[in-house]
């Protein structure tokens, strides 16, 4: 999928995601604030990734919070978000692997044999995903990877979870809002280990 094809499919899961009204949309991302959030944050946009936060930058949930409710965006604000709470969403799939790590996950195919020591195991898994491609926040924890191809699979991260919740962007709309039936009619689930380098060969 060429840089051009990437960005109109990114703004057509945009159109659907809009149709559906299940969030509020603000303005889409300007050029220099892609510019700003990549430089800030260390990540690169896929082009259909880019197109869909052009078309519209989803900003929290649709409609007004019952009452006594709190507030909740599942969505990352990357035009006034707190830039530690952005952070965190980015650091969430690999502090997920640790914490599974400390709990006895571990992948001897990769990183040999596990240290005994809970402590030791972590910091040795911990320098081994230092190397590893960011995922870029979606929704809540739906990802994408950083750098990748235009069309990945959207990935839902949950420590060592780690499932296709969508072909692309498109299909992922579908799925997470109006169902996961009306998904799966539309084609294929992604193949096996297609994605990102390292997280493709984590889904289970």
């Amino acid at each position: 999928m060429t840089g051009d094809e990437g960005m109109r499919a990114g703004a057509r899961a945009a159109r659907r995601l809009a149709e559906l009204g299940v969030c509020e949309l603000g303005p889409g991302l300007s050029d220099a604030e892609f510019d700003r959030i990549e430089a800030e944050y260390g990540i690169v946009f896929a082009d259909d990734h880019r197109g869909f936060l052009a078309a519209g930058l989803p900003v929290g949930r649709a409609g007004r919070a019952e009452e006594g409710e709190s507030p909740r965006n599942p969505w990352p604000d990357w035009r006034n978000g707190d830039p530690a709470l952005i952070r965190e969403r980015l650091e969430w799939p690999v502090e997920g692997l640790l914490f599974s790590v400390e709990h006895g996950w571990w992948l001897p195919g990769r990183w040999g044999a596990r240290p005994a020591d809970p402590v030791e195991a972590v910091a040795a898994a911990r320098a081994a995903l230092a190397s590893v491609p960011k995922l870029i926040p979606l929704h809540a924890h739906r990802y994408l990877p950083s750098r990748g191809a235009s069309g990945s699979p959207v990935l839902s991260v949950h420590g060592a979870d780690i499932i296709h919740y969508g072909r692309d962007l498109a299909d992922w709309v579908e799925r997470e809002f109006v169902g996961w039936e009306a998904g799966a009619a539309e084609g294929p689930s992604p193949a096996a280990g297609s994605g990102p380098p390292f997280w493709s060969e984590l889904v289970s």
